[in-house]
């Protein structure tokens, strides 16, 4: 099965796929609470903000250890596949192998959206973990799935997709190309 592409993902599924007891309110991204922005400022985080959060949390939180393939989908619109190995997701960029014999790619990570870990053939999809959440993109994309990490402010979480057609095991957002997330 082939990877999905961000623009396979339906940008406005039925409400029958995604039965929520309430309508999702969107949570905007925002800064922690360390006063009040000046008046006219942005609330949401920058890149270089969201990785001075992410240096604060535990080094286990963004670490991916093992050999992984993903498909690297980027704020661009660029789509890139291959490996990452033991891989530090709040890191300034990810170290993406080819996949064989291929040459390695270095992306820095305010570049990145988002990152689909692959299923191994004959590996089952994780079952669903955590809160159902709705992402929706900067460049309005949306994926729909479960995450067992979501907090607001921190550099990226994880999400288990809901279609379970496709062979993506997991993925890995970037918050700072998300416009908004929906919680239930």
């Amino acid at each position: 099965a082939a990877a999905p592409a961000m623009a396979e993902l339906d940008p406005a599924p039925p409400a029958a796929d995604l039965p929520l007891a309430r309508s999702p309110e969107p949570l905007p991204i925002e800064r922690p609470a360390a006063g009040p922005p000046p008046e006219g400022a942005s609330t949401e985080l920058s890149a270089p903000e969201l990785l001075a959060a992410a240096a604060a949390e535990p080094a286990s939180f963004s670490r991916v250890d093992g050999s992984h393939r993903v498909v690297v989908h980027t704020v661009d619109g660029l789509v890139r596949r291959g490996v990452l190995a033991d891989a530090e997701l709040a890191a300034e960029a990810i170290e993406l192998a080819g996949q064989g014999a291929g040459a390695s790619e270095r992306i820095a990570i305010e570049a990145i959206k988002a990152i689909f870990f692959m299923l191994s053939p004959g590996e089952r999809a994780p079952p669903p973990e955590g809160r159902r959440v709705r992402v929706t993109f900067r460049d309005g994309r949306q994926v729909a799935g479960f995450s067992p990490d979501y907090a607001e402010g921190t550099i990226g979480f994880f999400m288990i997709p809901a279609d379970t057609r496709t062979n993506t095991g997991r993925i890995w957002v970037y918050q700072s190309a998300v416009r908004q997330v929906a919680l239930s």
